[in-house]
């Protein structure tokens, strides 16, 4: 409890052996690290990883509210198995599944108009990669 001694204040806790004085630290005391929380490469490689994600959200694959009318996976995709001739089955359908996967190119298709033509510019796409 402090008192007013003289315009100066008096702590109770003078009497105390410290009188005052600073606490020497033992020299022999073992002083425990502060645990580090993480260092600038672990902040580094989750901020790549927030950006990755960022980036592969707003890519050229599936993103759904990104998509414009008549270009979802879904629709592109029915309307290539209403084209009289296209097989799941064969290997020109493999290639138009991943060939449509990208955004750009399912926007291509559904611009392109009659399903005939659509179909010959998938059959020249596969022919170049068959050639190349």
């Amino acid at each position: 409890m402090a008192r007013m001694v003289g315009g100066i204040n008096m702590s109770s806790s003078s009497n105390t052996k410290s009188g005052g004085k600073r606490k020497e630290r033992d020299p022999y005391e073992v002083r425990g690290r502060k645990k580090k929380t993480s260092g600038i490469g672990v902040r580094l490689l989750s901020r790549c990883n927030q950006l990755l994600e960022s980036m592969s959200s707003k890519s050229d694959s599936t993103s759904v509210n990104m998509d414009r009318e008549g270009c979802s996976i879904r629709k592109v995709m029915a309307e290539l198995h209403s084209i009289p001739g296209v097989s799941i089955e064969d290997e020109f359908h493999d290639f138009v599944m991943e060939y449509l996967s990208l955004r750009r190119k399912r926007e291509i298709w559904a611009s392109m108009g009659d399903k005939q033509h659509k179909l010959r510019w998938l059959q020249r796409m596969y022919a170049r990669t068959k050639l190349a």
